[in-house]
């Protein structure tokens, strides 16, 4: 690719359509259209962000296309180049002649976009990062609302914000690392041990922490993470097997069956879930809940198992709390809610095939009781109800898909856990007194690996394997 370079590409998906796109960007993108379009009225082709109505004559004037072509004058386009979008009908033997026609001026002045190259070019030319250039091919597969909202906030810069931060906090603690070797022979120290040691662990603690947050509550391929809580023998693990469908987990009539996560996915109105059955818990205190051990005494595999389901309750986009609505309530059973927003907490009372005991009103003085569903995961009567309950949560916006979720992708993670790995390594050469030449050497380490998530630092096969992924025409 060359500064000269102008391309074209069809921009909307391939069949057919009641509009299409083709876009071009370059310098020559202007003549080219302008050679065939034939406006309505007086077009002022200095103006950027201009749309004019028009017929755009092709095959040497003999085939006339109705057409809106949209003007955005560099540098405020998408690539910062002169682009230009046609807006025509979306028959793709139509698109193929206007394409055709336009490729005729000669690759020297057009030339048929490669994979990715628009965003490419934004990249290249600094309109967006690297990072940002990824959620674009994010934007483009999202299947269902909860993928495009992830994509959406990456888009916005939430994870070049992220790595900015800690890139500019390891590049203020290098810079007086290396300031500190100019003045060691003068005896005198610019930055103590102990002090370097608590920024870097602060440093440290904040993307360990953002690297899990992005792992977390929603998986990478857009699924919503919902986690069935509740004391134990109230039917998780029954309801789990109604939602998928199938027998999944194992249904015992003993309290603790279930000591691991079980994972199955699931899909309610075009949406896909991931739904994690977890150990029963059981309230040891007033705010700390326990696995139900299957013995006398709690052993090191139930207390795994209830840390397990405690996190696994903290990072879920939603809690289902699963209550048997056949017995009452014991003290701090809805501890498990304790610290979570409300609207990421579903109750569910099931069992309504018996006769009811459980007390309702404890809920509402949980502040639980704003969407309460009722049914029987042994009969399956009122599944219907809490599949309806679960797109609703959805759909009306109750969930946040997108910044504090998924904010890494597997690349972005891999250049994360490198800067990890350094950033550790630099602790460890003051914590052994190496001397600040081998710090200085971890800690640029370790900021270049944050530089590669915004495409500071790349290189070019790993550019090259990110825009080859891109469809045409983005």
């Amino acid at each position: 690719m060359t500064d000269t370079d102008t391309i074209v590409a069809v921009s909307t998906p391939a069949g057919y359509a009641l509009r299409a796109i083709v876009r071009l960007s370059g310098p020559a993108a202007l003549a080219v259209v302008g050679r065939r379009f034939r406006p309505e009225g007086p077009v002022d082709w200095e103006r950027t962000f201009r749309a004019t109505r028009g017929v755009l004559t092709l095959i040497e004037d003999r085939l006339e296309v109705p057409v809106t072509v949209y003007v955005m004058r560099a540098p405020r386009s998408y690539t910062r180049e002169d682009v230009v979008e046609l807006h025509l009908p979306g028959s793709p033997a139509l698109l193929d002649i206007v394409l055709d026609d336009l490729l005729g001026e000669g690759e020297e002045v057009l030339r048929l976009a490669r994979p990715g190259e628009f965003t490419q070019r934004a990249y290249l030319n600094g309109r967006i990062d690297l990072a940002q250039a990824e959620a674009v091919l994010a934007v483009v597969r999202a299947r269902n609302e909860a993928e495009l909202l992830a994509a959406g906030a990456r888009l916005g810069g939430s994870v070049s914000a992220q790595c900015a931060e800690a890139q500019d906090a390891l590049a203020g603690l290098r810079a007086e690392v290396e300031a500190a070797l100019d003045f060691a022979e003068h005896g005198i120290e610019l930055i103590g041990r102990e002090e370097f040691l608590a920024r870097a662990e602060r440093i440290r603690e904040r993307l360990e922490g953002e690297v899990r947050k992005g792992r977390g509550e929603l998986a990478s391929d857009g699924r919503l993470r919902v986690v069935l809580c509740g004391p134990p023998n109230s039917g998780k693990s029954s309801l789990l097997n109604r939602l998928a469908g199938r027998e999944v987990a194992l249904v015992h009539e003993t309290p603790g069956t279930t000591r691991d996560h079980i994972r199955s996915e699931i899909e309610v109105q075009g949406v896909y879930f991931t739904v994690t059955d977890t150990a029963g818990l059981t309230p040891s205190g007033p705010d700390e809940f326990e696995a139900q051990p299957a013995a006398a005494s709690v052993g090191e595999v139930e207390a795994a198992a209830a840390r397990r389901a405690r996190e696994l309750a903290r990072r879920a986009q939603l809690v289902v709390l699963v209550l048997d609505g056949s017995r009452a309530l014991e003290p701090g059973e809805l501890g498990v809610a304790r610290g979570l927003d409300r609207a990421r907490v579903l109750c569910v009372v099931n069992k309504c095939d018996l006769p009811q005991v459980l007390d309702e009103r404890r809920l509402a003085d949980a502040g639980l009781a704003g969407e309460v569903v009722h049914l029987s995961a042994l009969t399956g009567e009122g599944l219907d109800g809490l599949r309806q309950a679960l797109g609703r949560v959805v759909l009306e916006g109750r969930l946040d898909g997108s910044a504090a979720d998924c904010l890494f992708n597997a690349r972005q993670r891999e250049a994360v856990r490198r800067a990890l790995r350094h950033l550790r390594e630099a602790q460890e050469t003051v914590r052994q007194g190496l001397g600040y030449e081998f710090t200085a050497f971890e800690l640029r380490e370790a900021t270049d690996a944050l530089g590669e998530v915004t495409g500071e630092v790349g290189a070019q096969e790993v550019l090259d394997r990110i825009f080859s992924r891109f469809c045409i025409g983005k």
